[in-house]
């Protein structure tokens, strides 16, 4: 789990707005989701996502399941001897030992990275930001800026296709603290198309933090 992004996201979560998202990033945020989630899906989707963690060496490697059930807002996470479920905010521990806010943390990284771009039509999301065109890597992207109480993120988007292609976020903007994951490959399910691989990099320094890979995605009956 990434350290700096886990520290303050349950914050990110409970203080989100209710107002109506406006701005100039919506409409490329709109493209994006068109490219990634052009039935509209995601608000329905019911499925199992099967996650492989390589990590650098000297930590442990891992593999679990995340579920979701977007139409009651519960989602389940298996790993080895820990199996919890959160529904709504109410966390039932079915094996292992886990604390709620914890529980409730996860619910909402897992719930907010694997379902991008399509969370950031949650109300109370801050597009003001003009868009810019921004270099990754030799390749040029729209990069959409969305501040947050504790963050600042900004997602990259491929100029042509509008495909989600990294994002990352300060938490100390003026330091350049905090992370980049860049985005690879694509998984097919329930229409629409999610990232296969987040690699994830520390922003101050140049340091490799692991690889999440989407071994396996389909839905739930």
């Amino acid at each position: 789990m990434r350290y700096l992004f886990l520290l303050s996201f349950f914050v990110f979560f409970a203080c989100q707005s209710s107002e109506k998202n406006s701005g100039p990033g919506l409409e490329l945020i709109q493209r994006s989701i068109a490219f990634h989630d052009p039935e509209g899906n995601w608000k329905n989707f019911k499925g199992t996502l099967e996650i492989h963690d390589s990590l650098p060496p000297g930590r442990n490697s891992r593999s679990y399941q995340v579920s979701f059930d977007n139409t009651q807002s519960k989602m389940e996470y298996l790993k080895n001897d820990l199996h919890f479920q959160v529904w709504n905010d109410s966390v039932t521990v079915l094996n292992g030992e886990v604390e709620q806010d914890r529980a409730l943390m996860l619910r909402n990284y897992y719930t907010y990275l694997w379902g991008l771009p399509m969370k950031l039509l949650d109300k109370g999301t801050d597009f003001s930001s003009e868009p810019r065109k921004g270099f990754l890597n030799g390749a040029e992207y729209w990069v959409v800026e969305v501040p947050y109480e504790k963050d600042t993120w900004y997602f990259y988007l491929d100029p042509t296709t509008y495909e989600l292609k990294a994002y990352k976020f300060y938490q100390d903007l003026e330091a350049k603290k905090g992370e980049i994951i860049y985005l690879d490959g694509l998984v097919e399910v329930s229409g629409m198309k999610i990232p296969q691989n987040r690699s994830w990099y520390r922003t101050e320094v140049d340091e490799f933090l692991g690889t999440d890979r989407l071994v396996d995605a389909y839905p739930n009956d």
